[in-house]
């Protein structure tokens, strides 16, 4: 391929290659690697040229390391080339792949190298990437001077193997170089913990850290700065050298506002760490700037000083360039700041012990106060003063929420003395302040009002008295929400705050975790007395509210007396006095009465009644009144169902109302509603609902919203009562002539079957007497036939009367599957002949059963037979002409065996299985015309699982409705 290989031993040339290979393993200077492998290349092969060039990744070139030429010129071989896009370098060192070159002297794409191809008259050419997987290390050029030279296949595999080694050395070489340069951030951490024991002052082992943290990271300066909380600035505490006060306007300030940090500010607060340079922030604002220029420099590193969530300050690494912080330098950082928060608070463990035990002698003094003293508002006064004196604030408010105006009440406030009173009552907070409040596990702090949005109802009114920073707690503490509970009522919503403690201060300032903690303690202690003062004037309500209810309660409790001993017939109507109309008016009455409302209206109507009526309507005046005719549709009216579906209290406006009901509930004086449920249970079907209503603007109380739902729930029980007392009744008389017809009739057929068998018996003994013909003979068998099958029958029915007049009995039967459905079968042939369908039996289980042995299951056979027979009658009810009705059977494991009997449901009402798979929770009242059927499966549901199995109906995908038996077997 115009290389001649110099003719050597074989031997010979595997030694030196195995040499070679050697040196390259073990030799750990660039260099001599370099050096190596050339002196091979010259000693085994005769290349015209030989370059050397290894790749710098960051600067994308090739830095030349010598080689041969046939003048011996090398100042050319060790110069730098870039790689420019297209060229034949790059396409090397990019697709790792060997390119060979027919003549490099007319090569476009070989730049520099085609000039030199020219002096040094190199046509062949071949160049290698020294690669390592997927990682180049350089290219090595082989030049001939005989035109489209290349290496032969075994030279190719010297070279490979020669160049692969060369490439692993280079690679485990920079990887030894990058092990050596990656700092050890651990055995800083370590010399940090060990002067723990050493340092006394917490600036003691500030310096200590600022000096680990400068020396490991190594930028231009390195603070830490602490927060003042009170006056809202950082100052600088420590740092890595003294500033001369010969700076001038140089000098880095010692001291930064809150205000002049910004976003970064709250990345420190939410403990985050916060890197700033040239190019990339942590931060996606640039209001960064002030604070760069404040302390000179362009790059920064800052890290959080947090403990128990409280801000005590920040560690920076400050650089004077453009830079680009690594991710352990990130990782140190934060472990040191750490350290520093678990350090800080043991030096200030003194003050805060002294701290703490005068806190607790505050908050136990307002507890005695609050538990002896009689005056609360001296109590309230003694209160106000120590607290403000203890956070050093200078306004106390404590708010009381009332429901039905919708405001917060001032019980109490305390303030400087150039300071007019805040005006009571405080509006109303909006929907998300006060969620805020109520789940909130802590006081809300509000730092500087002019930069929070929270507590907007409230911003001017206290702005006008001078606070612009406060604290505000619950008095009730976090308030789990219900449930059951709407968040678009503001009765539900509201009635979690009872009361409000507001602290505040005329300046900015940031509200420590001790300080939230104590106002939390205090505002909950005050929060009794606001309970207490809540509870007086509530039973002053109930009390008259009691009164009220009972007067009204009273006309039900004794109109529905039962003269039970002189009750003449089943038929005879128990409250003749009291009809449902005249029990609407008068609780109509009563409501509007107990909770002041002007408007009280009941629709009613029956269970599948598609229209219902105002049964009572009482109206304070005519604005109020209603037709007492309207027909109302049940299943379209937007008030019935959004009640309906509420399962509580539904409150609205009357915007909120749609034009369909404003066609009966029209009154102009309506402008909020509330409604409810007539309704006993949730599986019981409503039977209408109650409707109260009154002006725009009112707000409805707790306590009248508890009592609405009180008479309303007695309402619809006594509704419900006197429905059900009537249909029951019916019921029982029913099952009572069903219970003595069907033991009538089986005491005639006891009779009629004990007579026919006497006359059979005594036939039977007249043909034994008679000549021996074959016919006499064959009658004889059947007529013995006959016998003992009406023998059995007559014995199993009279064990059923017997010992299931009122109850049945279950046998525990082995009972044979294939007998089983063969019984089964014979029993449906006249239903199945009569609809005209196909029947099949697929017994799969028989084939898992061993040889000799009879597949049963462990139940009753008369009953199992019944049960069978009901379901092959109702599938072919819901079957058409022609189609199929399958059975199957197939074990389930080792103990239970399923049987299904599977038709096309071709004339199943939807309705149907899913009343059946409700269960027996239906609502005796509601209409169904499916109901015996449900009925009926429902009896073969139980009588299954009392036999110890279990009986589901289920409608398939293709529409198909599968009846499944699943039956324990039977041990053998």
């Amino acid at each position: 391929m115009g290389h001649e290989q110099r003719s050597k031993d074989l031997d010979e040339q595997m030694a030196r290659l195995e040499r070679v290979l050697q040196t390259l393993r073990e030799e750990e200077n660039v260099e001599v690697l370099l050096e190596t492998t050339l002196g091979y290349l010259q000693a085994e092969f005769d290349w015209r040229l030989i370059w050397i060039g290894l790749y710098d990744r960051q600067a994308h070139r090739l830095f030349g390391k010598g080689g041969m030429t046939p003048n011996g010129d090398l100042s050319f071989l060790k110069q730098r080339f870039a790689l420019n896009p297209g060229d034949l370098l790059e396409q090397v060192v990019i697709q790792l792949r060997p390119v060979g070159v027919p003549d490099l002297r007319s090569e476009n794409r070989a730049g520099e190298w085609r000039k030199a191809a020219q002096t040094f008259n190199v046509q062949g050419t071949t160049l290698f990437p020294l690669r390592y997987k997927d990682r180049c290390y350089g290219v090595i050029l082989l030049g001939t001077d005989q035109w489209g030279a290349s290496p032969k296949s075994e030279e190719k595999t010297q070279l490979a193997i020669v160049f692969g080694a060369l490439a692993t050395a280079l690679y485990q070489i920079e990887k030894d170089w990058q092990r050596e340069q990656v700092k050890h951030p651990d055995e800083s951490l370590l010399a940090l913990i060990s002067q723990l024991r050493e340092l006394r002052s917490l600036d003691q082992y500030l310096q200590a850290v600022v000096e680990q943290a400068h020396e490991f990271i190594e930028p231009a300066r390195t603070n830490v700065y602490w927060f003042e909380a009170e006056r809202r600035y950082f100052w600088r505490r420590v740092s890595n050298r003294q500033v001369s006060p010969g700076l001038g306007p140089q000098r880095p300030a010692s001291g930064i506002t809150v205000q002049d940090l910004g976003e970064f500010y709250q990345a420190l607060t939410a403990e985050q760490m916060v890197w700033i340079g040239e190019s990339h922030s942590s931060l996606k604002t640039e209001l960064t700037g002030r604070l760069m220029q404040q302390i000179r420099a362009r790059s920064l590193l800052a890290a959080p000083i947090v403990s128990e969530g409280e801000l005590l300050g920040f560690l920076a690494v400050e650089a004077t360039e453009a830079r680009i912080w690594q991710d352990n330098e990130k990782h140190y950082l934060r472990g040191v700041a750490e350290l520093v928060a678990l350090t800080a608070p043991l030096s200030e463990m003194e003050e805060k012990i002294e701290q703490a035990q005068l806190d607790r002698d505050l908050t136990a003094g307002i507890a005695r106060a609050i538990y002896s003293d009689a005056d609360w508002e001296a109590t309230l006064k003694n209160t106000a003063e120590k607290l403000c004196s203890r956070l050093k604030c200078e306004y106390f408010l404590l708010l009381l929420y009332g429901e039905e105006q919708n405001c917060f009440e001032i019980v109490s406030q305390n303030l400087p003395r150039n300071r007019r009173p805040v005006p009571s009552p405080l509006k109303a907070l909006d929907a998300a302040d006060r969620l805020l409040l109520q789940e909130c596990g802590e006081p809300l702090g509000i730092e500087n009002w002019e930069e929070d949005g929270r507590l907007g109802a409230w911003r001017e009114v206290l702005a006008e008295s001078g606070v612009r920073s406060l604290l505000a707690s619950n008095t009730r503490g976090k308030t789990a929400k219900s449930e059951n509970s709407n968040p678009k009522s503001p009765v539900e919503n509201q009635k979690l705050i009872e009361g409000l403690l507001v602290v505040g201060h005329s300046a900015t300032r940031t509200w420590k975790r001790a300080e939230r903690e104590l106002v939390e303690i205090v505002s909950q202690q005050l929060g009794l007395i606001l309970h207490s003062w809540q509870q007086s004037s509530q039973i002053d309500k109930y009390q008259q509210f009691s009164r009220s209810l009972k007067s009204g309660l009273a006309v039900l409790q004794h109109s529905g007396e039962v003269q039970f001993g002189q009750q003449k017939s089943a038929s005879a109507v128990i409250f003749p006095e009291l009809p449902l109309q005249k029990l609407d008016r008068n609780f109509a009455q009563q409501i509007s009465q107990i909770i002041s409302c002007p408007l009280v209206a009941i629709i009613t109507w029956h269970p599948g009644q598609e229209l219902g009526s105002i049964s009572a309507a009482v109206a304070a005046n005519p604005v109020f009144a209603l037709n007492p005719d309207a027909e109302i549709p049940v299943q379209t009216d937007a008030l019935i169902q959004q009640t309906l579906a509420q399962r509580g209290l539904l409150q609205l406006n009357l915007s909120q109302v749609p034009l369909a009901t404003k066609r009966w509930l029209r009154s102009p004086g309506i402008g909020e509603i509330m409604a409810v449920t007539l309704q006993t249970a949730p599986e019981h079907a409503p039977t209408g609902i109650v409707v109260v209503a009154d002006a725009h603007g009112r707000q409805w109380s707790e306590l009248s919203v508890n009592l609405l739902s009180s008479m309303v729930s007695q309402l619809a029980w006594w509704h419900r009562y006197l429905v059900v007392q009537s249909a029951t009744e019916s019921q029982r008389l029913d099952l009572e002539m069903l219970n003595w017809y069907k033991l009538r009739r089986f005491e005639d057929f006891y009779r009629t079957v004990g007579a026919g068998m006497k006359e059979l018996g005594e036939l039977s003994q007249s043909i034994l007497q008679s000549a021996k013909e074959q016919k006499d003979a064959l009658k004889t068998l059947r007529y013995q036939q006959v016998l003992r099958q009406m023998g059995n029958a007559l014995g199993s029915t009279h064990l059923m009367l017997k010992h299931e007049q009122w109850r049945l009995q279950f046998a525990q039967d082995a009972v044979s599957v294939s007998a089983w459905l063969r019984r089964s079968l014979d029993r449906a042939a006249a239903g199945v002949k009569q609809s005209q369908v196909l029947l099949e039996v697929n017994t799969e289980a028989a084939v898992s059963v061993s040889a000799g042995k009879t597949l049963s299951v462990r139940a009753d056979s008369i009953k199992l037979d019944l049960i069978l027979c009901e379901l092959l009658a109702l599938a072919c009810r819901r079957s058409g002409v022609g189609d199929k009705i399958e059975i199957r059977s197939v074990l389930l494991g080792e103990d239970l065996l399923e049987v299904s009997v599977l038709d096309s449901g071709r004339k199943c009402d939807r309705q149907l299985i899913a009343a059946f798979n409700g269960g027996s929770h239906h609502d005796i009242l509601a209409v169904s015309s499916h109901r015996s059927i449900v009925q009926n499966l429902l009896i073969c549901q139980r009588v299954v699982r009392l036999m110890g199995g279990e009986f589901s109906l289920e409608r398939l995908e293709n529409n198909a409705i599968v009846a499944r038996l699943v039956l324990p077997l039977a041990t053998s």
